[in-house]
């Protein structure tokens, strides 16, 4: 005797009104996230919108000041030129004097002078072709020989020359006004154009009452010098 099914309540239902699900149904509608992105930029997207004006190295910013290239460095010295102006100095007189001064001493020199000249001047290695003594001139007096005798010698090629100004040791203050007024005077117009060092002299020609002047090479082509200006108020 054959054996009946087991009962089943949905055997009467027409199946072709429930067919049988092969899986889940698709959603309608995809997800949303793109949409997202679009209205949120990503982390990329808003550092490119931060740095658009920010040029790179080498580049330009769209926005950056124009600020001026700086000022190109001067140019080294010319030492060729820098021997022309010290040559013209000397030329032309118009170099400046260093003086020194220590207790009796006396010593004045152009800058560009060749420091073993200067030596040998020092030294006495340079016999005096002609000396000036002004003993026993007042200052006006002293001015007008002095003048007239480095004129003279210098015109005449001498090189070396030999002034006695006295030590002033009999003076009121104990000290050589006329010493002191030379060295000021062979400093400054018309001397300083003809001029090149002076010294106190060795005790053999006077020690320190007495001054060695180191003339130019005369040039007669050289400008003229004004050896007519008087004497400066201030040193009468």
């Amino acid at each position: 005797m054959a054996k009946s099914p087991p009962d089943n309540p949905f055997a009467s239902l027409d199946r072709r009104q429930f067919p049988k699900r092969r899986g889940p149904e698709k959603p309608v509608h995809e997800p949303r996230i793109a949409a997202v992105v679009q209205d949120h930029p990503d982390d990329g997207s808003l550092f490119g919108h931060a740095m658009q004006d920010v040029a790179p190295l080498g580049g330009k910013a769209r926005n950056a000041p124009n600020l001026a290239a700086p000022a190109p460095p001067p140019p080294p010295p010319d030492p060729d030129e820098e021997a022309r102006r010290a040559l013209k100095a000397l030329v032309t007189g118009e170099a400046e004097f260093t003086l020194e001064h220590l207790d009796e001493y006396l010593l004045g020199y152009i800058a560009q002078l060749d420091r073993r000249i200067l030596q040998r001047l020092r030294n006495g290695e340079y016999s005096p072709e002609a000396h000036l003594d002004l003993h026993g001139l007042n200052t006006l007096q002293s001015f007008d020989s002095l003048v007239a005798f480095i004129r003279h010698h210098y015109m005449h090629s001498k090189r070396c020359v030999l002034v006695v100004t006295g030590r002033g040791k009999n003076s009121p203050d104990g000290q050589g006004i006329i010493k002191d007024r030379v060295q000021g005077w062979l400093t400054r117009d018309p001397f300083k154009r003809v001029v090149l060092a002076f010294c106190t002299a060795l005790p053999k020609h006077g020690g320190a009452g007495a001054i060695y002047i180191l003339l130019r090479k005369f040039n007669k082509t050289k400008g003229k010098i004004a050896w007519e200006r008087t004497i400066w108020d201030e040193d009468v």
